[in-house]
């Protein structure tokens, strides 16, 4: 079975979502999508998160929590798992390779064109409820 992962980075002071925009360099170039990739060799998901994440922005940012958010699982085999990673607040990204831009976002205010494993989660509204509870139960936890 072939395993990726992808992560959304929420601003928890902003509630707002990070996206990157794929370079030419990878396949679904000029699209906007989720930082991430697919597993090396026995990666549990968060091993491959962090390295994926490393490899595609360097240094991380301080976060506050990381949550499960959506599984795809297709037919052929492959599973994608994507993670919200609530951070303290919004950042620039270090762009490597595989990324010509990024961007923070609302919630529903969805850059286009989106890459489709991103539209599949972005417009799936059980999994933007999730996002919007955890923004919400984060501040009231702060304030």
């Amino acid at each position: 079975m072939i395993s990726g992962v992808g992560a959304i980075f929420l601003s928890l002071p902003t509630s707002r979502i990070l996206l990157q925009m794929r370079s030419k360099n990878v396949s679904h170039p000029g699209t906007w999508a989720f930082w991430g990739g697919k597993a090396e060799n026995d990666e549990q998901p968060l091993e491959t998160l962090e390295r994926e994440l490393e490899e595609e922005m360097g240094e991380l940012p301080v976060s506050h929590k990381i949550y499960p958010l959506h599984i795809f699982e297709s037919e052929n085999g492959f599973n994608y798992k994507t993670f919200v990673i609530a951070c303290y607040d919004e950042f620039v990204p270090i762009l490597n390779k595989e990324s010509s831009g990024y961007c923070w976002v609302d919630i529903g205010a969805w850059p286009k064109p989106l890459h489709s494993g991103a539209k599949l989660v972005l417009y799936d509204k059980s999994a933007i409820n999730k996002i919007k509870t955890i923004a919400t139960n984060i501040q009231k936890i702060a304030a």
